[in-house]
């Protein structure tokens, strides 16, 4: 964890003065190994994200808004359901700008010195946790994905008088097959109704639910709840594992496909900075084209209220007319958004 002398008001997990931050400085003879490292970075984020199911953009940020001392920066910034953007990640190649500042050499294998090629880059956990609540969160509470999930299965016995030894040895024995591969927990406390029960696992997201009752004894079975779509189904004793498994597989994948469709969705074009201002005021993300200027960026944000965040790193767009805010030909298709 590092801390920061924050200037601006906090906000819990988005804005904070202790950051729990995961960086890397990296070092480099050529600027084509450090190209190859911000791909390598590139593709760590692209998977933990993935796997988080979290819904982003990946965008070069404009040069008056990069990294102080960087040749250029990238940024994931993923979708709030208030609107604004939430920066996830950062990346950043810093040539030998700061090689040259702080004199950082190296021998080459002729024996004469070089100036070194930097790259940093930063994944913000606290930012991260709060896309995960924002975008996947319900009316109920958490919906978390199953790599990140405290407890990945809860099992919860429905007690029935005179049976209750059977039904408790049974979800003990679905307890000790599930625990070998995923975080299970069996809630037998006494003092808490299963609805309650049920009540208290759908807030705290645990992505799987086996209710187990005296028909369930009776015929072998489990009845599974999974949490991001609340559906439940009845599975065979022999089957579970296998169907557990599938389902955390989907519970992955629904997760991470609602997210993109969002993303995707929040995203409108503006054609004047009227535009640009009922889209934000409709909490979602706006398109535009720009001619590059700071004034442009500045008259944007003045007006509308929100920020140019940069153009697609990842997709190639090209502009076609003019800049929504000075009518001079446009050089950047980029993205413009409120952001925490």
């Amino acid at each position: 964890n590092v801390y920061r002398r924050e200037t601006k008001a906090t906000r819990a997990l988005y804005r904070v003065r202790e950051i729990p931050w995961n960086e890397a400085h990296t070092v480099h003879e050529a600027p084509s190994e450090a190209e190859k490292q911000i791909r390598e970075a590139l593709e760590i984020y692209q998977k933990v994200l993935k796997r988080l199911g979290i819904g982003y953009m990946t965008l070069k940020r404009p040069d008056f808004d990069k990294f102080a001392g960087a040749v250029y920066s990238i940024a994931f910034d993923a979708w709030n359901p208030d609107g604004k953007v939430n920066q996830v990640a950062t990346i950043h190649n810093l040539g030998r700008n700061f090689a040259k500042a702080y004199e950082i050499e190296f021998e080459k294998k002729d024996g004469s010195r070089g100036i070194a090629y930097q790259t940093c880059y930063g994944f913000g956990f606290s930012r991260a946790l709060a896309a995960v609540i924002a975008q996947h969160g319900d009316d109920r509470g958490l919906v978390l994905p199953p790599v990140i999930a405290p407890a990945q299965v809860v099992i919860i016995p429905i007690p029935f008088k005179g049976q209750e030894k059977q039904i408790q040895e049974y979800a003990s024995k679905i307890k000790d097959m599930l625990s070998k591969r995923w975080r299970t927990i069996l809630d037998d406390r006494k003092d808490v109704t299963p609805g309650e029960k049920f009540y208290h696992w759908e807030l705290m997201g645990a992505p799987i639910r086996i209710e187990v009752g005296p028909r369930e004894v009776a015929e072998a079975s489990a009845t599974v709840a999974r949490r991001d779509t609340l559906e439940r189904i009845k599975v065979s004793l022999d089957e579970l594992v296998e169907k557990v498994e599938e389902l955390m597989k989907s519970i992955e994948t629904s997760l991470l496909e609602k997210s993109q469709r969002m993303m995707l969705s929040l995203i409108s074009d503006a054609r004047s900075v009227e535009e640009v201002k009922k889209i934000l005021r409709d909490r979602r993300i706006a398109r535009i084209e720009w001619c590059g200027r700071v004034e442009c960026a500045e008259r944007l944000k003045e007006e509308a209220g929100g920020e140019i965040r940069g153009e697609r790193y990842d997709v190639a767009e090209t502009p076609t007319g003019k800049c929504i805010a000075c009518e001079n030909d446009a050089r950047f298709v980029v993205y413009v958004a409120r952001a925490y």
